[in-house]
Order: C-alpha cells, then sequence, then structure tokens
C-alpha cells in the first residue's frame, strides 16, 4: 500500500542529461557497436560505457542489463553481417536524430577509441563511416580537411 501511494504522491523528474530514451539506447547501441569494432574489448572499454550510462537518466522501465545484452547481441551480429549492420547504423542514426545528440554520440565513440591507449586501423575506419554516414555532418563540414580526418 505505501508504494502505491508513493507511486500516485511522487513527482516524475525530467531527465536532466538532456536526452530521450532513445536517443540513451541509440548512444549505447553505438558504443557497443564501436566497442566491437576492432575484435577485441578491453576493460577500458567497458568501463567508459558504463560511465557514460551512469550519467544517463535511464528509463527505469527498461532494465539496462537486459538491453545491454541485447545490444552487445546488435553489434556482434553488425560486425559479422554488412546488411545487419547498415539496418544498426540507420536505427541508430534515426535515434539520435539531432546534430548536437550525434555530436555527442561521435565523441563518445572516439573517447572509446582512446580508451585502451590508441586507436586502430579497424576503429580509424569505423570512425570515417560514421562521419560518411552523416552521424555529425554540421559538426565536420566546415573544418578544415586536416581536421576532419584524426580527431
Amino acid at each position: 500500500m505505501p508504494s502505491l501511494i508513493r507511486k500516485l504522491f511522487h513527482k516524475s523528474e525530467a531527465p536532466n542529461d538532456g536526452l530521450t530514451q532513445p536517443q540513451r539506447e541509440a548512444i549505447v547501441d553505438l558504443l557497443n557497436y564501436c566497442m566491437y569494432a576492432d575484435n577485441l574489448i578491453f576493460l577500458a572499454e567497458d568501463r567508459l560505457i558504463t560511465d557514460t550510462v551512469a550519467k544517463f537518466n535511464w528509463d527505469p522501465k527498461v532494465p539496462f542489463d537486459q538491453f545491454d545484452v541485447r545490444s552487445i547481441g546488435n553489434a556482434r551480429n553488425a560486425t559479422e553481417n554488412q546488411g545487419y549492420r547498415d539496418q544498426l547504423l540507420a536505427s541508430i542514426r534515426d535515434r539520435l536524430n539531432t546534430a548536437a545528440v550525434k555530436g555527442q554520440a561521435l565523441e563518445l565513440c572516439q573517447e572509446l577509441f582512446l580508451a585502451d591507449g590508441a586507436r586502430s586501423d579497424e576503429e580509424d575506419a569505423v570512425l570515417q563511416n560514421l562521419r560518411k554516414l552523416q552521424y555529425a555532418p554540421e559538426i565536420y563540414a566546415n573544418r578544415p580537411s586536416h581536421c576532419r580526418s584524426g580527431v
């Protein structure tokens, strides 16, 4: 009974991370995809994802552990199947849906790629592909060409 009363009178707080739940989920999907990009999983990469999610106002109706298991499965499938990869990346891009959130997600990917100490050739290729797929065209379009490839 007390929990029913608490639910009735508890104010629902708006997320203070400025993201919608689909955007949070898309960021996690993208980070998991990037973590599997070079087929080497490092504890530092997993920790970066965990730390990122800890800053989110994750919807308690969507158990993160269950979501993450599905997300990792999707990431693994995407590394093995080009058609699945294209669908996953298109879905992520659509859920990110604003230039600011796409930029935030791309920055997190860059951090993830450097979490293990160095960015691999595979990770560079993934990052270039994400830029090509319009994950953050507004952010990189006006930069000089020597600034677009490395950051």
